[in-house]
């Protein structure tokens, strides 16, 4: 079923399967609860985007007569996720952040699949940019965030358990003993990715004994494969919300940085020290040829130098020249 032909008469239980999904189906409270006289699964989709019925509906899922009433936030967010994750239905996105807002309805729903909305979002972060995008929305990014230090592997956390590793520029890593939570088709995917070997000494992690361990780096996955699907928009939601959080987890090797000096040579008679890796990107001042620089790391066509006057920022590799 294409999610952009979702019909509107379609209700939340329609077009997905409950048997084989994230969640027990022992856990998912079909028949359970009414709202005007129907099961919440046999809601329509359409209904669920009007803002009024929206608005009421939201008020009914806060209505707490006996203890079991709490729950019922909880199936509408699982029949959402699933949707979600099945159909990747954009009308479920929406109405999920909508609800969301609402803290009591929240913390009883989505607050309660952190750790699963995260492993969609790593699977598919695709889907949760252009959706963001297109609703201004990043309420279920609010939620996600807090769980990726489950998921992702900071630089620090080799030299905090004694690991030795080849470290490089850019790559992020995904915690070994996560792989197998997600889909079958993520990890063959991951699979074809390039590995590091972490050679550990005893230590907590490795429950004091001597291993060695496969990182997986999955840098790729929010590279450029992704960046050339989206449009401007999605670009600009994807550096503005996502990317700031992932640089906490990009590594940023000690090994690839060393530190070394060089002299610009520009036929022009100087050249730009941009902010970031492109020739579009702000010029932060001009170093004239001939100048002496300090190149803090010279991974990639863009090196990242200090000036004389202190300041950093990228100065394309050809306006570079070793001592």
């Amino acid at each position: 079923m294409n999610n952009t032909q979702v019909i509107n008469e379609t209700r939340l239980i329609d077009g997905i399967t409950i048997d084989n999904t994230i969640f027990q189906k022992n856990d998912i409270d079909l028949k359970k609860y009414q709202y005007n006289n129907q099961y919440i699964e046999d809601i329509e989709i359409k209904d669920l985007l009007d803002k009024n019925y929206r608005t009421e509906f939201i008020k009914f899922l806060k209505e707490t007569k006996i203890e079991d009433d709490e729950f019922k936030s909880t199936l509408v967010s699982q029949l959402l996720i699933i949707r979600m994750i099945q159909l990747s239905d954009v009308n479920a996105f929406y109405i999920l952040s909508e609800l969301s807002k609402d803290n009591d309805v929240a913390y009883n729903g989505v607050e309660l699949y952190g750790e699963k909305l995260t492993k969609f979002f790593i699977e598919n972060p695709l889907f949760f940019i252009q959706q963001g995008a297109k609703y201004h929305e990043t309420t279920l990014l609010n939620t996600i965030f807090p769980q990726l230090d489950e998921f992702f592997v900071k630089q620090s956390f080799f030299k905090d358990n004694l690991g030795d590793i080849d470290l490089k520029n850019g790559q992020l890593f995904l915690f070994p003993d996560k792989e197998k939570e997600f889909s079958e088709s993520f990890k063959r995917k991951i699979s074809k990715f390039s590995t590091e070997e972490c050679i550990f000494s005893p230590s907590l992690y490795t429950a004091w004994q001597n291993k060695t361990i496969n990182f997986i780096d999955i840098s790729p996955l929010f590279g450029e494969e992704l960046l050339i699907k989206l449009n401007v928009f999605e670009k600009n939601y994807f550096n503005q919300n996502i990317q700031n959080t992932l640089k906490g987890y990009i590594i940023n090797s000690e090994k690839t940085a060393s530190q070394s000096s060089a002299i610009i040579i520009d036929p022009d008679g100087y050249t730009n020290l941009r902010k970031d890796k492109n020739t579009s990107s702000e010029v932060l001042q001009n170093v004239k040829s001939g100048e002496h620089i300090e190149v803090l790391d010279n991974a990639g066509d863009w090196f990242l130098v200090k000036t004389k006057e202190g300041k950093e920022g990228y100065i394309h590799k050809s306006r570079i020249k070793s001592k």
